[in-house]
């Protein structure tokens, strides 16, 4: 005979399952398993800022670093431009017939074959990434501060007035990238031109 919510089994009586819900365990194992899979699956967005702050900050540093090695490799001077208005590296050969400066021809990577033209604000990867200088990033004894920097034949960081002649060397330089709140500063070195990203 069966009672209500009770069952016959043998000469036992032993309480019969109604399916409608759930141990504490089954509750307890389930909600494990969801915050394991929430933590592996949503993407944890501080390691993707860091990720095009990095990018961001590689890109400076290569462009600066095959400036100066065309510049050594051709024995002619060559240079990149920071702009914090337009949120753009570009690395070039120097016309040296003009006054001031400019751009002969945008250098081109080797391997990717791309434009060595970096633009933060409209590529996926640095989006979001700023150039933070307050001021031009590179400062030469007895000029002062521009965005712009030389690389002469034997790559050593400089600028040139082409009217005067006369060629500066650089004190300091310095591109600060800023990202969610987060910052690294690519240097280079007075004389040496090291260029290192911290």
């Amino acid at each position: 005979m069966i009672e209500s919510g009770l069952a016959m089994q043998g000469s036992y009586l032993v309480p019969r399952f109604s399916g409608r819900g759930f141990t504490l365990t089954e509750l307890l194992i389930a909600i494990i398993i969801l915050g394991v899979t929430a933590a592996v699956v949503i993407p944890n967005f501080n390691y993707h800022n860091v990720k095009k702050l990095d990018v961001a900050a590689n890109e400076v540093a290569y462009a600066l670093r095959f400036a100066r090695s065309e510049a050594i490799r051709t024995g002619s001077i060559h240079g990149i431009q920071i702009s914090q208005t337009n949120q753009r590296v570009v690395a070039y050969k120097a016309n040296m017939a003009t006054d001031p400066v400019s751009m002969e021809f945008i250098l081109t990577d080797p391997v990717s074959k791309k434009l060595l033209d970096f633009d933060f604000d409209n590529k996926s990867s640095t989006l979001g990434t700023k150039i933070s200088n307050s001021l031009d990033p590179f400062d030469y004894a007895g000029l002062g501060r521009v965005n712009n920097l030389l690389f002469d034949g034997t790559g050593t960081p400089i600028w040139v007035v082409s009217s005067s002649n006369t060629t500066y060397l650089l004190t300091d330089g310095m591109v600060q990238l800023d990202f969610a709140g987060k910052q690294r500063v690519v240097t280079v070195a007075p004389h040496t031109a090291r260029i290192t990203i911290e």
